[in-house]
């Protein structure tokens, strides 16, 4: 079974510290033991990337860390002042005095919020398992095809099929982890699959996809004109998807075309040749 995918962020942490600047380190007191370093737990930012963004990451994930440590490292260390108080802004609604302006620290948890926000934004939605409550039953016939809905809630059994044009394919689900799926006879450029939507074991999209082309070729030549000759090719590509919901038992059909097609002609006189492309 295929799934449906979205838009990604690709956020590069070592760039926003590069920006922001590194903190100057603190004075080492007088006798003290050099200080260690350890990775806290929670100190990267955890991003949700493209296929492209985590080939890249994959290669450069130990400089990544290091430049998270160091934002996470840099975040704390403006969390108070000089004098290890809170710092602290003044409130114009009590005193009638500007607010403060935001420190450096502030400044760097905004951003660090901002690109979680973007990174929760795209997180695919979470699984969702469905088992049926109702008996149902439906079907639909759109372009020569004839899709079936069947759910039982004795038996905890759902599933489509789907026929015609010569072709015939089945997905079944027998309670909350058995699945079986198969099928036959789909002529050649003709592709189908199914995918649940949005993560939802209720929800489910069966995609017929067609792909056909063309070409045809002509000429005319004489002895004393010469000759002119052509060619073109075409192709087509369609798509016809069902959405069914079995919670609902609910089909819905739509479609979608795109063509493009292409024309040479060439000329060729005595002495010399002309060619057109359309």
């Amino acid at each position: 079974m295929t799934t449906i995918s979205t838009t990604s962020v690709s956020v590069s942490l070592a760039q926003l510290i590069s920006v922001i600047g590194t903190p100057a380190p603190a004075a080492a007191a007088t006798n003290a033991a050099a200080p260690s370093t350890t990775a806290s737990s929670g100190a990267a930012v955890f991003v949700t990337f493209s296929d492209q963004a985590k080939a890249a990451a994959a290669t450069k994930a130990e400089s990544d860390q290091v430049a998270a440590d160091t934002l996470q490292a840099y975040v704390e260390a403006h969390r108070t002042n000089n004098t290890g108080a809170a710092t602290s802004t003044t409130d114009t609604a009590s005193t009638g005095t500007p607010d403060a302006q935001p420190t450096a620290g502030s400044k760097v948890e905004a951003i660090v919020a901002q690109i979680k926000a973007l990174a929760d934004a795209n997180e695919p939605p979470p699984f969702q398992a469905f088992t049926p409550t109702k008996s149902l039953s439906n079907s639909v016939t759109f372009d020569g095809y004839t899709l079936s809905l069947q759910t039982n809630a004795s038996t905890q059994f759902y599933g489509v099929s789907l026929d015609g044009n010569g072709t015939a394919i089945f997905d079944k689900h027998f309670g909350p982890s058995d699945q079986a799926g198969g099928g036959s006879g789909a002529p050649a450029g003709v592709a189908i699959g199914t995918a649940m939507v949005d993560n939802n074991e209720a929800e489910e999209a069966i995609t017929i996809t067609q792909n056909t082309a063309t070409a045809s070729s002509a000429s005319i030549s004489s002895s004393s004109s010469g000759s002119i000759s052509t060619s073109a090719v075409s192709a087509q590509s369609s798509q016809i998807t069902f959405l069914v919901n079995y919670a609902t038992g609910q089909i819905s059909v739509a479609q979608s075309a795109a063509s493009v097609s292409a024309q040479a002609t060439r000329i060729n006189q005595p002495g010399s040749a002309l060619s057109t492309f359309a």
